[in-house]
């Protein structure tokens, strides 16, 4: 089995068990695509130095890797107690206040300067993902008094959630803004746009995305109510969506989480955007070596769902066992995609707007009616791979290009697989590189046949116009195992 033989990427998040250049190398050796980094922890300098070694790895191993930079956003949490700590009762009443410096007893400080502006009486208060619960009796001033619905110990700097709240805070918070700055002057390939709530926090993104790095991606994280009731909207304008398990689930009840993430992943998927599912999906590998039972019935039904990408939070940035997570969830995804019929979803009613999309879908169905073992996309931008990708055609799919920015965005998307060649001038030339790799690589075979898409003239790097198919007739030998692109080589 190889790594280029999986479908659904993974996103491992970046922290302290896996930071250091050595644990990259292995997250990537073990199957990592995209690596996330979290700005809700970590300073610049970490990040900096995160990047600077994922992108001389990725041209090391020749394995390209998408970096996604995630927004913290303007999450709510309580502040600190004194003695890091402080046990809520059920049936006690506590304040909760920005005006108190440090919590203690029941008195809960939080940085949430509007929140009695943001609650009514009878309203929610969740804390800790919802681990714990407050109902709000009165309001008075800055303070809001609460009676304990479900207790625990809450600790420093939990999340605190208002479901159903119109919070009158931006999405882009001055945090954001400068952690945006820094990640677009990295070259970062996505940002994650945390507590997305309509299409016009999307808009803004985009117009400071369009000033500075245009070619850098947007993914919008559902976690919302309000996301909900412009779920479409938020879609389109987005490039990517992730479903962000953990607030949306404390937003609109446990029991309804999986519903909505059937309908998130099947909307992006008919609106062609990629879709990560997150949070939680091997939670118990933090601590243990192997998953529950549970975990893997998860995210086994998360790749049947339809998503792109599953992603790894604690389980990679903090967790005990970050390698294991990684191989174990490439074992399940490759089972499931081995043994369940994922492919071939290939809707040609209405019209095609533009001519990719009309060489995308040709490309899968004479992919299809051929049995050709490949299609391959020579491209400059990775546009029509996605396309292609939103099919999900049984053959293998392969972006080539001789410029590498383009290929680490490209491991966000279902299925596809990216290789470099050399600069070209014409067809032939490009043609003749594309099945010396693929055969050196043990991608195909001879008598093999492979689709390919291009633009004409190729000298003029003309956008996609033109589709063609080969029958692979060379015989080349497949490079030594060490030689080989590690994603192209066997793993036990």
């Amino acid at each position: 089995m190889r790594l280029a033989d999986r479908r659904v990427k993974i996103v491992a998040t970046i922290g302290p068990s896996i930071r250091v250049r050595e644990n990259l190398k292995q997250a990537i050796e073990a199957g990592m695509s995209v690596a996330r980094l979290n700005f809700s922890h970590g300073e610049h300098a970490d990040h900096l130095q995160v990047i600077k070694d994922v992108r001389e790895l990725s041209k090391e191993l020749r394995a390209p890797v998408a970096i996604l930079q995630d927004l913290q956003g303007p999450k709510i949490r309580v502040g600190k107690f004194k003695g890091g700590s402080t046990e809520l009762v059920p049936g006690s009443e506590v304040i909760i206040s920005p005006e108190f410096l440090i919590g203690e007893g029941s008195q809960l400080s939080t940085d949430f300067m509007e929140l009695p502006r943001s609650v009514n009486v009878g309203s929610r208060i969740l804390l800790d993902d919802g681990l714990m619960e407050i109902e709000v009796k009165s309001i008075e001033g800055p303070r809001v008094f609460g009676k304990v619905i479900h207790g625990g110990t809450l600790k420093d700097r939990k999340g605190m959630n208002l479901p159903g709240a119109n919070l009158p805070v931006e999405c882009l918070t001055e945090k954001d803004l400068i952690d945006l700055e820094f990640g677009l002057s990295q070259g970062v390939d996505y940002v994650a746009l945390s507590f997305v709530r309509r299409g016009d926090d999307i808009r803004r993104l985009r117009e400071i995305i369009e000033q500075r790095r245009p070619g850098t991606r947007i993914v919008a994280k559902i976690e919302m109510l309000e996301a909900l009731n412009n779920l479409e909207e938020i879609i389109r304008l987005s490039d990517a969506v992730m479903v962000a398990r953990g607030d949306l689930a404390v937003e609109v009840g446990q029991s309804q989480l999986p519903g909505w993430q059937k309908k998130i992943i099947q909307m992006s998927n008919q609106l062609h955007r990629p879709v990560i599912t997150a949070t939680q999906m091997l939670d118990s590998m933090v601590d243990n070596p192997r998953p529950t039972r549970a975990e893997i019935t998860d995210v086994a039904n998360a790749v049947i769902d339809g998503s792109d990408a599953l992603m790894l939070s604690a389980e990679t940035a903090s967790g005990r066992f970050p390698f294991a997570c990684i191989r174990t969830m490439h074992e399940i995804i490759s089972e499931v995609e081995r043994t369940t019929d994922l492919y071939y979803d290939i809707e040609l009613k209405g019209e095609f707007v533009e001519v990719a999309e009309s060489i995308a879908a040709s490309a899968c169905v004479t992919a299809l009616k051929m049995n050709a073992s490949a299609i391959v996309c020579l491209t400059t931008t990775g546009k029509t791979a996605a396309l292609i990708s939103h099919y999900r055609p049984k053959a293998k799919i392969f972006a080539v290009t001789h410029t590498y920015e383009p290929l680490n965005r490209l491991e966000m998307v279902w299925g596809l697989q990216t290789l470099t060649i050399r600069p070209y001038q014409s067809a032939e030339d490009a043609i003749d590189q594309i099945e010396d790799l693929l055969l050196k690589y043990g991608m195909v075979k001879t008598g093999d046949r492979v689709v390919i898409t291009l633009g004409l003239p190729v000298s003029e790097r003309a956008k996609t116009n033109s589709l063609r198919v080969i029958e692979i007739k060379k015989k080349v030998e497949i490079v030594a195992e060490s030689q080989l692109p590690i994603r192209c080589r066997t793993i036990t």
